[in-house]
């Protein structure tokens, strides 16, 4: 997994084990998942969301190409 720091997060709607870098990632910063089930319905979606929640902080997960990129937004 590669953090990217200069892909902007897309406008719309609104317990992760630790093989995530969830704890790492800064506002702005993404996560691009090849080969994931698309969107919200992916895995590392599911996880983002699910720390996120624990540690009072936010994720979008938005299909692109053949997996799924994840932006946290706060």
């Amino acid at each position: 997994m590669i953090i990217e720091k200069t892909i902007p997060a897309p406008v719309g709607r609104r317990g992760a084990p630790m093989k995530y870098i969830w704890d790492k990632m800064e506002v702005g910063d993404s996560v691009f998942f090849a080969e994931e089930e698309k969107g919200s319905a992916s895995k590392p979606s599911i996880a983002s969301k699910g720390w996120g929640k624990k540690n009072g902080v936010k994720f979008v997960a938005r299909t692109e190409g053949t997996g799924v990129r994840i932006w946290r937004t706060s």
